[in-house]
Order: C-alpha cells, then structure tokens, then sequence
C-alpha cells in the first residue's frame, strides 16, 4: 500500500484494538471492517511484543494479507514528526495516517483518543467495533459481552461499563 492508495477515509488500526482482537482470536471482525489499514510502527509494536504476548503472532499475520500497512508519505512523516511529543510511535503514525487522509483512527489509548478528537480526527475503539459489528448483525450483543469480558478480566482492558448495553 503506497500513500496513493491508502484509501480516500481509512479506518487506521493502532495496537490497542488489534491487540485486544487477537487476544479473543477474532481478527476477521476488524479485517472486515471498511477501508481498513495499520502502519508500519504498529507492526513493529507486534513483534516486540510476541515474546510475552504469543497471540499477538495471529495479528501480525494478517498484516499485508487481510489489513493493508500503509506506506507512509513524505507528509505523513512530516505530520507523524509534529505530534510525536504528544503520542507514542504507533498512536502518533496512525494518527498522522487517518489526520492526512480524513479518516478515522481506532485506537483504545486514553491520550491518543483525546489528542484525534481535539485535532478533528474521529476516533473508534474496541468496544466501538464491537457495537458496529452488532449493529452490521456480524454478531450478537451475548458474544460482544463475552468478549469484553474476556479483555476486562484476563487482559486488563480498562473501560467504564463491563456490558455492551451500557454503551447504547
């Protein structure tokens, strides 16, 4: 994937949410997700977490086969280099790649969703997908809980409700 076929509004993956998909063994959720992409810092992230994270190997996987990783642009970089005070590597390049090309970052960082959404960009996060995927009737409300669940007690995953209808 070349900066010129990254699509026109991409749906930009960070670790975070292919993390916690992975961890449930459940990539095709976020696969199937429309104009979908990740970046070359998240796959880096990947790898050096496989070691103490070996679900996370199902997740690198997929990367160029079923999610794109964009190749980053000259003005990409440029923009990744200005917020890179603000973000991680992997939330900063994500969000440079959504900011640059009007597309959406999905991410479960607290302080990389609340920078997108100061900077206009639209944020999506895990529990996001899950109700998108409900609402795409893709899956049920019972499984989403089952695998909010799953990230809440075996992963640490912090959100405010432990069920799906909650966040209706």
């Amino acid at each position: 994937m070349t900066g010129n076929d990254i699509p026109v509004h991409p749906s930009v993956l960070n670790t975070t949410v292919l993390s916690n998909f992975a961890y449930i063994d459940q990539l095709w959720v976020i696969e199937n997700l429309s104009e979908i992409c990740t970046v070359p810092v998240v796959r880096k992230e990947l790898r050096a977490g496989v070691d103490g994270h070996p679900y996370l190997q199902s997740a690198l996987d997929t990367l160029d086969v079923e999610i794109p990783v964009a190749t980053i642009s000259e003005t990409v970089a440029n923009r990744e280099a200005v917020v890179s005070s603000h973000l991680d590597p992997g939330e900063a390049q994500a969000f440079a790649v959504a900011d640059a090309h009007h597309g959406r970052l999905l991410t479960d960082d607290g302080d990389a969703r609340s920078f997108a959404k100061e900077q206009g960009v639209t944020v999506v996060g895990s529990v996001g997908v899950l109700l998108a995927a409900i609402d795409a009737g893709k899956i049920n409300e019972p499984t989403a809980d089952e695998w909010l669940s799953a990230w809440i007690d075996d992963i640490g995953f912090y959100v405010p409700y432990r069920t799906i209808s909650e966040y209706r």
